[in-house]
Order: C-alpha cells, then sequence, then structure tokens
C-alpha cells in the first residue's frame, strides 16, 4: 500500500510539473514574439470591411491554384564522375520521391474543410475578458468565425497575418475583445479555462 500511494504521489507531482512547464513555454513564446513582432513587422491593412477580406483571401488561394498547377521547367541532369556518388543519389532522391508522393495524396486525396466555430457576439466588454486579453494574450473568435491572436502594442493577429493597429481598430478594441469589421466583443477562446462558464 506504502508503495503504491508514493507513485501516486510521484505522478502527480510529475504532472504537476508538466503543466507548470506548459504555462512557463506559453509566456516564453509571448516574450518571444513580443521580441520579433515589432512596427516593421505590422502590416497595413488593404481591406475596409468583411467582403473585401474575403475577395483578396479568394484571390490569394486562386492564385497559389494557378502556380502549382503551372508546369515548372526541370534542371538538367548533374552525372558526377563517382559511380558511388550516383547510387547514394538515386537512394536518396527515391526515398524522398515516395514520401513526397504520400503526402500528396494524404493532403489531396479527401476534401479538407476548416472547423470555424461561431463566437456570440456582446454589446459589452467584461472585466475577467479584458484581463484574459490583457496578461494572457487570448485569442478569439468572432461570430464569422475569423481567428484573432496573438498582439501587442504595435500590432495583432488576424486569420495568421499580423496587422499594425488604425483608427478604426485600436489597441483598446483589441484588449477588451472586439471584433474587427463590428462594435461587437468576444469572450476569449478557452473561456472554459478562465472559469466563464454558465
Amino acid at each position: 500500500m506504502r508503495k503504491l500511494t508514493k507513485i501516486v504521489t510521484l505522478l502527480t507531482v510529475i504532472a504537476s510539473c508538466t503543466f507548470a512547464q506548459s504555462d512557463n513555454v506559453e509566456k516564453v513564446d509571448i516574450s518571444k514574439l513580443d521580441r520579433t513582432m515589432g512596427l516593421h513587422q505590422a502590416q497595413k491593412r488593404t481591406f475596409k470591411n468583411k467582403a473585401e477580406f474575403q475577395h483578396q483571401q479568394q484571390r490569394k488561394e486562386a492564385h497559389k491554384k494557378q502556380q502549382k498547377q503551372a508546369p515548372q521547367k526541370k534542371a538538367a541532369p548533374h552525372y558526377p564522375q563517382d559511380k558511388r556518388i550516383t547510387y547514394r543519389q538515386r537512394e536518396y532522391s527515391d526515398r524522398y520521391r515516395y514520401d513526397d508522393r504520400y503526402d500528396y495524396d494524404r493532403e489531396y486525396s479527401r476534401p479538407h474543410y476548416r472547423h470555424r466555430p461561431h463566437a456570440r457576439p456582446h454589446k459589452h466588454p467584461k472585466r475577467g475578458w479584458i484581463l484574459a486579453y490583457k496578461y494572457d494574450r487570448a485569442g478569439f473568435y468572432d461570430r464569422d468565425g475569423f481567428h484573432y491572436g496573438y498582439f501587442n502594442r504595435y500590432g495583432y493577429m488576424f486569420e495568421g497575418e499580423f496587422y499594425r493597429y488604425d483608427r478604426y481598430y485600436r489597441y483598446r478594441d483589441r484588449v477588451r475583445g472586439r471584433g474587427l469589421f463590428d462594435r461587437y466583443y468576444y469572450r476569449p477562446t478557452r473561456w472554459k479555462y478562465y472559469g466563464f462558464c454558465r
């Protein structure tokens, strides 16, 4: 029995340490982003409303598809003098060609649907949300399913891009959890973690 209790206590200590380490890692990541993401990395947004943003996203996706479909020029074959090198090169290229084919089949054989949770908008921000946004840089989704991630004094992450603040969307708006295309406020993504349960 004593051995069992010792093992259980040891496991709980290890689990608590790992959780503490994961929290520290998140803080370290935020401090790294603070150092790297400055005013020079923040780009000016070129869209004014949701329709313009969606139009730009569609154009980017169409451009990516066009680039993938365009035929690429093959480089001239290189024939080294040493036969052992050619064998190694052939073995290396065959292995990676197989991996590429496998990744291609796995990625494009079935359609991928992006999960976009639709958040409930609120007319007024709540104090707990502001604390979560200000100190933990919590991300959130708006009612259209757009994701707002990390932010600092210079800018904010919106759908994977780092934009600078402007007169229509300020630092104060981001700290309160306001959406970019409307005047509503949204709770953090991990709202259960922060205790905002019903």
